[in-house]
This record gives structure tokens, sequence and C-alpha cells, in this order.
């Protein structure tokens, strides 16, 4: 499942921002994708740690030396922006998309490492 909706954001890495910009299907399937991979690296981070809060959670992660101090400023910017992402406009989403991906990548590492 974080494969699939990392290969949905993925796509979005793959073309122009203007192409980005003007394909609504490919920006519909990238913000889904943002999601799912968002939703996916936590439901592996709840299971380390059970807190139902994303902010809490993050600090939490930190404190127990998951993440470091950047991630966990990364995933804090990364949560307000799926709080709004569809009110976010298309330029910003397209600019954070390596960025999105990376980070919450990072995390998923970072977690299954602790959970092996």
């Amino acid at each position: 499942m974080f494969w699939e909706a990392y290969r949905k954001v993925e796509k979005g890495t793959e073309v122009s921002l203007e192409e980005f910009r003007s394909n609504n299907e490919l920006k519909s399937d990238v913000k889904e994708g943002i999601i799912e991979l968002y939703k996916e690296v936590l439901n592996e981070a709840r299971r380390l740690i059970n807190e139902p809060d994303d902010e809490k959670l993050f600090l939490e992660l930190f404190r127990r030396n998951v993440i470091d101090s950047y991630l966990l400023q990364e995933l804090i910017d990364i949560m307000n922006i799926i709080k709004n992402l569809h009110k976010t406009d298309d330029d910003v989403i397209y600019g954070l998309l390596v960025r999105i991906m990376e980070d919450l990548e990072e995390l998923f590492y970072s977690v299954k490492k602790f959970l092996n």
C-alpha cells in the first residue's frame, strides 16, 4: 500500500508544472496519493506509539529518538499542508511533492527499523 501511494505522488514529479496545473485527473490522483501515503505512514507509526493526534505522535517519535528534530519539523509542515490540501495552490503542492515523498519515506523506514 505504501509504494502504491508513493507511486501516485511520484507521477506528479514526472510532469512539468504546466502539465500538473492543467491535468485535473493527475492533480486529483496526486492529492489522493499524498493523503494515502500520509495515512499509511502514520498507521505504521501508530503500531509503535498509540497516539491518535498526529502532532503528538510526531513529538513522541522525536522524544523516543525514532526521528530527528529536522524530520519532526518537516512532518508538522506536511501535516499542516495535508489539512488544507484542497485549498492549497497547485504550484505550492507541485513544489513540495519531492519533499513530501522523501520525508514520509524517511518516517516509514525509521518506524520500520524500530518495529523490527
